[in-house]
């Protein structure tokens, strides 16, 4: 049980100062909303704010190439509808690149998010992907995950996988007291 203290209160000192350094260096909270999980899905919602402010710094739908599955329209919301008169993501890519260039991105599920930034400029191949702003500033400065410094500061330890507990977004903000203003799936 010590050995267990011990962790739990490492775990939180840990993730304490890592969210002190984000807010020290000018973060940036990231996140989308997509056509699915895996590689090759779009993004149709990106939002990004000030982490120290919380100025909305963007809020924007963006049109896919292909159609949002019904079973994802289920989750987050966003319709075909919505989306029609969005810009697509390389009309918004450069303006992403630049918010985020020389500041850390923290996401809630950091390696989901920037693996959706690099499928989205896959997606169009008038540009090579890999000279393209937005993933020389994605290669050079790391994504943090919010996720797996908030399992850390609650620092429930998860025997079966020998680390701590993640919690979904919705829970953690429940735990700590945070309403969430409109839907729980919305990138904002």
């Amino acid at each position: 049980v010590e050995h267990l203290e011990n962790i739990k209160s490492a775990g939180n000192i840990s993730a304490s100062v890592q969210a002190s350094s984000w807010l020290d260096n000018g973060a940036v909270i990231l996140d989308t909303e997509t056509t699915g999980l895996k590689w090759g899905s779009e993004i149709v919602e990106i939002s990004i704010i000030d982490a120290v402010s919380g100025e909305v710094l963007l809020d924007t739908l963006v049109k896919p190439i292909g159609v949002i599955p019904d079973e994802v329209i289920a989750i987050h919301g966003i319709t075909n509808e919505m989306v029609a008169d969005a810009p697509y993501f390389n009309e918004v890519s450069l303006r992403v690149a630049d918010i985020i260039k020389d500041r850390p991105v923290v996401a809630y599920n950091a390696a989901f998010d920037r693996n959706m930034l690099g499928s989205a400029l896959s997606n169009f191949s008038e540009t090579d992907p890999l000279t393209h702003p937005l993933f020389k500033t994605m290669s050079r400065y790391q994504f943090h995950c919010a996720m797996l410094a908030y399992a850390m500061y609650k620092g429930d330890w998860n025997h079966g996988h020998g680390d701590f507990k993640w919690h979904s977004l919705v829970n953690a903000a429940k735990q700590q007291g945070i309403e969430l203003a409109g839907t729980a799936h919305r990138a904002l």
